[in-house]
């Protein structure tokens, strides 16, 4: 693993072919998810499985990298916690990335859900990408407390989370 971290930090990791940063993420995940591995282990795949979804950004549209690292970084938080420290398992963050990302209001949201069946396909691909960027925070919901105005809002797109295609 050491040696795969130093690695990525040379000028020839960055001319990497995007099927090599698809297969480390595919391996980092694996190693993340990996029960026999000690917690910092797991947490340094994690970050690994982030390092190659950020190479692999300019092939995808901002939608998509925000979901795959959404989909990691909710893991990391449900599996080793909250921390500020760690901006991987930045909740808030994590949220006000996931905001900015998302490209309507939740007014908006609600009434494109609401037809999206007899919508354009544009109009479904659009709401579908923001369902790919949510569905990663419903098994942390229960963590989104507090009267910030983020968590207040993430909840209420979770809620639209069903009525999206």
């Amino acid at each position: 693993m050491e040696d795969l971290e130093r690695n990525l930090l040379t000028t020839e990791a960055v001319a990497w072919p995007l099927e090599r940063w698809e297969q480390l993420h595919d391996f980092a995940v694996g190693g993340m998810q990996s029960p026999g591995l000690s917690d910092e282990t797991r947490l340094r795949w994690g970050h690994l499985a982030l390092t190659a979804i950020s190479r692999k950004e300019p092939s995808q549209t901002p939608q998509q990298t925000m979901a795959d690292s959404a989909h990691v970084r909710a893991y990391m938080i449900r599996e080793f916690g909250v921390s500020n420290a760690d901006a991987a398992r930045d909740l808030l963050a994590l949220c006000s990335e996931i905001l900015r990302n998302v490209g309507v209001s939740l007014d908006a949201g609600a009434r494109l859900a609401e037809g999206w069946k007899s919508g354009p396909r544009d109009q479904m691909l659009q709401l579908r990408r923001i369902k790919n960027m949510l569905t990663p925070l419903l098994p942390v919901r229960a963590l989104l407390t507090g009267d910030d105005s983020t968590f207040q809002e993430t909840l209420a797109w979770l809620e639209l989370v069903p009525r999206l295609p």
